[in-house]
């Protein structure tokens, strides 16, 4: 009778490790909130407004909002994005970090750099698409300069019914250095 109890007993034990390796070995999923800090954690659950889940190794389910998570990245390696990041590093002369105004205030004390001019494109489906194609082009133009504001002298929009929509805006470009000159050989 003991043999039979300790073969039971030790295939009971035999099979209980792989449980306890798995608990062990669980993968854990990232969250990376929009403040840039990160949590490693078990998702439990996703629904259409929060997230529950829990540390490592606790069984108490913890509910954050979405709108407080970038993006979420599974053990298994899928990427879930929610929000956009809060701040995004943008070089100096990126095109993006061009401001264009119509006030003179703004560039008083800047250097002149030079006219730009800029039209939409011509697969532009809207007035309104037509005036932001014309402006990102404005924009790059004047980064090409190295200008950091362009204060704004035309804009207008042309065509008519029927015609597709077009936008042209001309300006000048502004930076916080003198242009520089180019030498001569």
């Amino acid at each position: 009778m003991k043999i039979k109890h300790l073969i039971i007993g030790g295939l009971a034990l035999l099979m209980s490790l792989p449980l306890f390796a798995q608990e062990e070995n669980t993968k854990l999923d990232t969250i990376f909130m929009l403040g840039r800090r990160k949590l490693i954690v078990e998702v439990r659950n996703i629904s259409s407004s929060t997230v529950r889940y829990s540390a490592p190794g606790s069984d108490e389910t913890i509910t954050i909002e979405r709108k407080q998570i970038q993006k979420i990245i599974f053990s298994n390696g899928r990427k879930e994005v929610f929000n956009k990041p809060v701040m995004m590093m943008v070089e100096a002369g990126d095109w993006k970090t061009v401001i264009l105004t119509d006030r003179k205030n703004d560039v008083e004390g800047l250097y002149e750099l030079g006219k730009v001019d800029a039209k939409s494109s011509a697969g532009s489906r809207s007035a309104k698409s037509a005036q932001k194609s014309a402006r990102i082009r404005l924009q790059k133009k004047a980064a090409n300069l190295g200008g950091m504001i362009v204060l704004i002298t035309r804009e207008e929009s042309v065509g008519g019914f029927g015609e597709p929509p077009t936008y042209e805006v001309s300006g000048i470009a502004y930076g916080f250095e003198p242009p520089k000159k180019e030498e001569e050989n």
